[in-house]
């Protein structure tokens, strides 16, 4: 499982970019793999699941703390469309003091989700919680990517 510590020290953009190099290098379906079950077991940690705008809200009105800050992923590709992400509670602290998301408000948080309708919301768990709420980038998004070589790993009936 993705840790508060692994998003703030670069371990997460890490592992994506690994996971990235992978589906980059074959079109070819990933599931029944050794490399797939892999990837599989790795992401089914952050327990990745499609959410609706009203259940995002949901989360973001009963999180103590919140932050804003750009998709993290976004730095292994700075050419892909600007979106951003919402960490809620003790992810939201430690993405502030890494200086890689404001504070804001819950109106702010959703004034910030609201700003591209056009892209998939996911809420993955940071530290076995669910913390992070990600207008995902499709194209790009290792989870996306995954589900595009066969490996089933987002839940939620937008998928």
């Amino acid at each position: 499982m993705g840790t508060i510590n692994d998003y703030t020290g670069g371990k997460v953009l890490e592992d994506i970019s690994k996971a990235l190099n992978v589906f980059r290098s074959t079109e070819e379906k990933l599931h029944k793999t050794e490399i797939g079950q892999k990837m599989l077991r790795n992401i089914q940690a952050f327990e990745p699941i499609v959410i609706t705008m009203e259940l995002a809200v949901e989360y973001i009105r009963k999180a103590k703390k919140i932050a804003v800050g750009e998709r993290v992923c976004r730095a292994l590709n700075p050419d892909s469309d600007f979106t951003e992400s919402v960490f809620l509670d003790e992810l939201s602290d430690a993405m502030v003091k890494a200086g890689m998301a404001k504070k804001c408000t819950e109106e702010e948080a959703k004034t910030a989700l609201r700003k591209y309708p056009d892209n998939p919301l996911i809420l993955s768990k940071v530290s076995e919680k669910h913390a992070e709420i990600c207008r995902s980038y499709p194209k790009e998004c290792v989870y996306w990517l995954a589900e595009k070589r066969g490996i089933r790993c987002l839940s939620g009936k937008l998928r």
